[in-house]
Parts: C-alpha cells; structure tokens; sequence
C-alpha cells in the first residue's frame, strides 16, 4: 500500500513539471551559470581595488653604520623609520575605478546570454522530445494498422482472392516500420539524456511531454523584433559597454602624460655625542618624487593611438554583430513563416486528404477495385505526414525559442 501511494505521488511529480519548470530547474542546478554568477560577484571587489591608492610602504633600516658597528662613533649614524605613499593624479583612480565597472556590467551581460542560451536550450530540447514521443506513437499505431493490412492480404490469399506478393510487401513493410520505431525510441533515449544533462539530473530520468502540445501563435514582425533585439541582445549590450570602457581606457591613457608622485618622510634617531657633549640632534627626511614621462612619443602617444584603434575595433565589432542579429532575426523569420504554412497545410490540406485516400483505398482493396501496392502506398503517405506535421510542429516552437534567445527577451 505504502509503495503504491509513493508511486502515485512520483507520478503526481512527474506529471506537474511543465516546460516552465524544467527551465526553473535547469537554471538553479547549471553549474556554469553559477561559476559566471561567482565571476560577476568577483568583478565587483575589482571596482574599489583598482581605484583606491595603493598600500603605504613602511621603511626601518639603520643609515651611515660605520664597519665597527658602532653608534656613537659617527654623528651621520642613524636608526631611521620611514613612510612612503606612492600618489596619481586623482582622476585617474576614477578612471581606472569606471573601467572596472564596465568590466563588471560586461560580466552581468555575458551571464545574461548564458542564461537566455540555457533557456532556448532546454525548450528545444524539450520540443525535440515532444517531436519523438508524438513520432513513436503515431508509428505504433501505424504498426496496428499495417497489421490489420497483413492479415486482409492473407485472408484475401487464402481464399483466393489476393496474391502471396501483396502478403510478403505488407510484411516487408511492418518489419521496416519496427525498424523505425526501435531507432525512434533509441534516439529518444538519447535526447532525453541530453535533456537531463542540461537540467544536471540522471540521463534516465523521465521526461513528462503533453499528450498534445497547445500550438503558440506568434505575430511580431521583423522591425519589432529587430527592435527589441538590438536594445535587448545581452551580447551586443556587452559589447556596446566594451565600446565604453575602451573609451574611458582612451582618456586613462592622455593621462599617462601627468606624473606619478612618490612622497617620503623618515625620522632618523642619532646617537652619537657631538663636540659639546649633548647628544645630536635627531633629523627629519622629507622627499617628493616624480616619473618623468620623457620617451612620451615611444610609449604614452603611442598608448593612446592603441586606445582609439581598440574603440575603432569595439565599434566595427559592435556594427558587425548588429548586422549579423539582423540577418538572424530575417532568417528564422523566414523559418517561421515557413513551418506555420507548412503546419496548416498538413493539419488541414495533406493529412485529411491522406486519410481519406487510405479508407477508400481500404474499401477498394477489399472489394477488389485498387491494387494491394497503391493500398500501401496510400497508408505510407499518410504516415508521412502526420510525422512531418509533428516534426514541423516541434521544429516551429523550437525557432520560437532561439528566436527569444536573440531577442534577450521573452517573446511569447
């Protein structure tokens, strides 16, 4: 009894996770995203590292010892403590403090795409399962059917009526009918592994698809998608903030022409007793130091010239993906439009007329009017199409889910 209520409620599980949360558990449970969510986190410490003064160097040494080791023998002998505070120009700390957080926003961008690929990918996984489990259900019925066509063309042999060629061609074509299926329910073994390894679960565990799946109705045209797209693509915004932060690496180059100081001040404690009898004086050490920037022309000009080409690249780049989100966003367009035609046209055109065929053509070979062949070929045009249709059908949703992919928001 027991086992029996903990098999219902596992198959109660199994039956409530839809789509949406196979994409929840694939989120919470990939591995890469949390190590790109980890890499976010570890950008953000960068920002007030870099833009923070570096440490102060404490120094404590002796100075102008003599060989005796003597401290007193010598009035320029000193015990010195010291501090030095390397110092730039403020701004640059503000630079360098900005390009960090562009790092940083690029960073969010990047886990953003990964996060929208994971999503298209468990939805076209999971249509693709969808695909196989409607294709091994139409073969076993078609498998039925052929069977029941066996045993007409035996009856109709056995009583004279028929040949033995039409038996042996029934027969043929059922056996390559299991062929299919055995390869069918192979390859969804191996889709639903896929599947499974996305969502870091066992490779066998079960996959719940509707029996029929609700066909989703899409209308946006191609300048609303491209719209959305080039304001939305996780991609391209990544590298429009990669364009800012060359920009703002362009101005922390000018300058590079401003002086780094170094500033030192060290107290030095004496312990020698001067010509009068009294101890000298302790002394005081102040120092400011500066790089002097004097092979500009081999280094900071030509650092900057390095900074505009790098914003000349990001910008061609940035140009490049735009067109190639445009050129996508045509194409799987053009997909759509195709399968939604496609769709209509065996759901309503071939897959009716096929049918129809099939059960004249039955009468007709059983009164003897049709050829037990055109019997046959009747029965695999209908198969046909009802495995295109539901190919098609899979294949329609899954460029819906690319298509939400490239436009880095939900569409649908």
């Amino acid at each position: 009894m027991k086992v029996l209520i903990l098999l219902c409620l596992f198959v109660n599980i199994a039956i409530s996770q839809t789509l949406e949360d196979y994409v929840k558990i694939a989120l919470e449970n990939n591995q890469e995203l949390k190590a790109y969510k980890l890499q976010i986190e570890a950008i953000a410490k960068r920002i007030k590292q870099v833009s923070t003064p570096s440490d102060p160097i404490l120094m404590i040494g002796v100075i102008n010892l003599p060989t005796n080791l003597n401290f007193r023998s010598d009035m320029m002998t000193m015990k010195e403590v010291g501090i030095s505070q390397m110092l730039m120009y403020p701004e640059k700390y503000s630079l360098m403090g900005r390009m960090a957080e562009k790092d940083y926003e690029i960073a969010k961008e990047i886990y953003e795409s990964k996060r929208l690929e994971v999503i298209a990918s468990v939805k076209m996984l999971y249509f693709e399962i969808y695909y196989m489990t409607r294709a091994i259900e139409i073969t076993k019925r078609s498998i039925d059917l052929l069977k029941d066509f066996v045993k007409i063309a035996s009856t109709r042999f056995a009583t004279g009526q028929g040949i033995q060629q039409d038996v042996l061609k029934a027969q043929v074509e059922l056996s390559k009918m299991r062929d299919e299926l055995i390869k069918m329910e192979t390859e969804r073994k191996d889709v639903i592994a896929r599947f499974n390894a996305l969502l870091y679960r066992k490779p066998m565990d079960s996959v719940y698809v509707p029996d029929e799946m609700q066909f989703v109705e899409f209308t946006k045209d191609f300048d609303e998608i491209e719209k959305i797209a080039l304001e939305n693509n996780p991609m391209l915004v990544a590298m429009g903030k990669m364009i800012e932060k060359d920009k703002v690496m362009s101005q922390l180059a000018r300058k590079e022409l401003i002086p780094d100081f170094e500033i030192k001040f060290s107290y030095g404690v004496r312990s020698a007793i001067d010509p009068s009898g009294m101890k000298a004086f302790d002394m005081l050490s102040f120092s400011v130091g500066m790089n002097l920037p004097i092979f500009f022309w081999r280094k900071q000009n030509l650092k900057i010239q390095e900074a505009e080409i790098s914003i000349s690249q990001s910008e061609a780049k940035y140009l490049a993906m735009k067109n190639e989100i445009s050129k996508v966003i045509r194409e799987t367009l053009n997909k759509i439009e195709k399968d939604v035609r496609l769709i209509d046209l065996y759901k309503n055109g071939l897959i009716p007329q096929a049918m129809q065929n099939l059960n004249i053509g039955l009468v007709g070979y059983q009164v003897g009017k049709i050829d037990f062949m055109t019997l046959v070929d009747n029965f695999m045009s209908l198969y046909s199409y009802q495995i295109q249709y539901e190919k098609t059908f899979s294949d329609y949703h899954s460029k819906l889910a690319e298509l939400e992919m490239i436009a880095g928001t939900r569409l649908f």
